[in-house]
C-alpha cells in the first residue's frame, strides 16, 4: 500500500486516521456514563427511603401550632390497632377527619350529651365491624378494641377524656398513647 503513495499522501494518510482514531476515542468516552455516580445517588434514594419508612408500625404527622404530642422515655412498641388523632383543629381517625374542634371544645351537635362524640362513636363502630369482620374471614382470633390515640400537648384533659369515653362507648377500651421519645430510642 505504502508503495503506491507518495510520502506527503502516507502522511495525509497516517493523520487522517490519526483523527479518526482521536474522534472515536471521545465519541466513546463522551457516550459513555459513570456508573459510580448512579451507584451513589440510587444508594442516597434507598438510605432515604427506608429513613422514611421506619419500622414503627405508627407515625404521627406533627405541625407546630396544631399537632405536637408530648415526649416521653418510654421504650415499648406499638401493636396494630385504630389510630385517633386529636390535634388543635381536629379529631382524624385513620388519616380522615371526624370531627371539627373550636376553641378547644367540640360543638352541642356532635356531643349532644356533654360526655361523648357522635360522630367519632359512628366511625368506631363502622371500623370496628370491619375489623371484626376481617378476623372472622382471616381466623385471626377475636376483637382487642385497641386504639392508638394522638393528641396535642395543650389539648385540654376535657376533650381527650370524650374522646377516651366515645372510644370506650364503641368497645376500644386498650389505649395506647403517642409520644415522642427523648432518651434511649
Amino acid at each position: 500500500m505504502s508503495q503506491d503513495m507518495s510520502p506527503e499522501e502516507e502522511l495525509m494518510a497516517k493523520k487522517l486516521a490519526e483523527k479518526k482514531a482521536e474522534r472515536r476515542g471521545k465519541e466513546m468516552e463522551e457516550s459513555s456514563f459513570n456508573i459510580t455516580s448512579l451507584m451513589d445517588a440510587l444508594t442516597i434514594i434507598l438510605i432515604f427511603l427506608l429513613k422514611s419508612y421506619g419500622s414503627d408500625p405508627m407515625q404521627v404527622p406533627q405541625k407546630k401550632n396544631e399537632l405536637m404530642v408530648p415526649q416521653s422515655d418510654s421504650m415499648s412498641s406499638m401493636s396494630e390497632c385504630v389510630d385517633i388523632q386529636i390535634s388543635r383543629t381536629s379529631i382524624v381517625v385513620k388519616g380522615k377527619k371526624v370531627v371539627t374542634i373550636t376553641n378547644n371544645t367540640i360543638s352541642s351537635q356532635d356531643a349532644p350529651d356533654g360526655f361523648t362524640i357522635k360522630s367519632l362513636e359512628e366511625k368506631l363502630r363502622e371500623l370496628r365491624t370491619k375489623e371484626i369482620e376481617a378476623k372472622a374471614d382471616k381466623s385471626e382470633g377475636k376483637f382487642q378494641g385497641e386504639a392508638f390515640i394522638a393528641a396535642d400537648q395543650k389539648i385540654p384533659w376535657k376533650l381527650v377524656d370524650q374522646v377516651l369515653k366515645t372510644c370506650v362507648k364503641s368497645r376500644y377500651v386498650r389505649f395506647s398513647f403517642a409520644i415522642v421519645k427523648t432518651r434511649g430510642g
